[in-house]
């Protein structure tokens, strides 16, 4: 079974699943999360928002944050609060204690960055975790649309948001049925692939491209960096450096790009970088100018957000 065609049918199956809901949410309501289960006895009203893909999707189902952490992008998510009341309530990876204390929320949704706060988070007010693993990761957008549609009694427009989705992943997924794609994560000067299962490894199963690495088990994964120059660090850099040849001899049709030096406000250098890169140059797809850039801020921080993604998607149709 192609990846179009199993795409289409994970699609379908969810999509049934969204249109047998409810018109109206069922409290109490119970939540399944990724560090447990959450009973909820009334809708929410107040909401302390640690993941910006999240928010992305709130905003897209018209729901407003009442706590948010420091804004560090994408722009249209920045726009979006710029003129809304809201509490801070730390950063990504430091929730402000005493913000959530004095904002009171009946909810905190956490995924990420944010889900080792948990413990911390869940002591303060009711806390779910919607973090998405790498190698399921349209699932567990689509499922964190369906969730958010339930508990903010929005199922309706969670049904066209998904509805809205899947139209525009079988259009792309279309134009790009057995095209190959190669993922770059660039670091200033540094390149690193990321093969399914690894944390940017999502990109094929999005633009429906395939991988020309071969998947890894998300759980092999080493979590954290080395310390740069440490014989860690070194051994690293190895690694990936044969990867990335290896990949290469396998002439992908496409280089997908992550900069990580733009992604919150930075200077991008991901042309700079690839362009020393002599396997990249040499390489057929970037002679045929089929290198795609991703929105940094969008993939690298509001990862699995609705509106980032469907842009993602319209933009990759463009650029084929």
């Amino acid at each position: 079974m192609t990846l179009f065609k199993r795409t289409l049918i994970n699609l379908l199956y969810l999509g049934a699943l969204m249109c047998a809901v409810s018109a109206q949410a069922a409290y109490p309501l119970v939540i399944e999360h990724g560090q447990g289960k959450l009973t909820l006895d009334q809708a929410p009203t107040r909401v302390a928002v640690f993941d910006l893909g999240v928010l992305d999707t709130l905003d897209a189902l018209g729901i407003a944050a009442a706590g948010v952490p420091q804004m560090a992008g994408p722009a249209y998510l920045k726009a979006q609060y710029a003129g809304r009341e809201t509490v801070n309530v730390g950063t990504l990876f430091e929730p402000d204690q005493a913000a959530l204390e004095r904002l009171k929320p009946d909810l905190i949704i956490i995924a990420g960055r944010s889900s080792n706060q948990f413990e911390m988070l869940s002591a303060l007010a009711p806390t779910i975790d919607l973090s998405i693993a790498p190698d399921q990761f349209l699932a567990g957008v689509q499922n964190n649309l369906q969730l958010l549609g339930e508990i903010f009694d929005k199922q309706e427009q969670a049904a066209q948001l998904q509805a809205q989705l899947n139209k525009e992943l079988a259009a792309v997924h279309a134009k790009s049925a057995g095209l190959s794609s190669l993922t770059l994560f660039t670091v200033n000067d540094a390149l690193m692939l990321h093969a399914p299962g690894e944390r940017f490894g999502m990109l094929n199963e999005v633009l429906g491209t395939r991988s020309v690495v071969e998947p890894v088990d998300p759980a092999s994964v080493a979590q954290g960096r080395p310390a740069p120059d440490s014989p860690e660090a070194r051994q690293l850099r190895e690694r990936q450096q044969v990867r990335l040849e290896a990949a290469l001899k396998e002439q992908p049709q496409w280089l997908v790009i992550l900069d990580r030096g733009a992604a919150t406000g930075g200077e991008g250098k991901a042309d700079e970088t690839l362009g020393k890169h002599a396997g990249i140059t040499a390489s057929k797809a970037w002679a045929d100018g089929k290198v795609f850039y991703l929105d940094p801020a969008t993939w690298y921080i509001a990862t699995g957000g609705h509106q980032g993604l469907m842009s993602t998607l319209k933009d990759f149709a463009a650029a084929q």
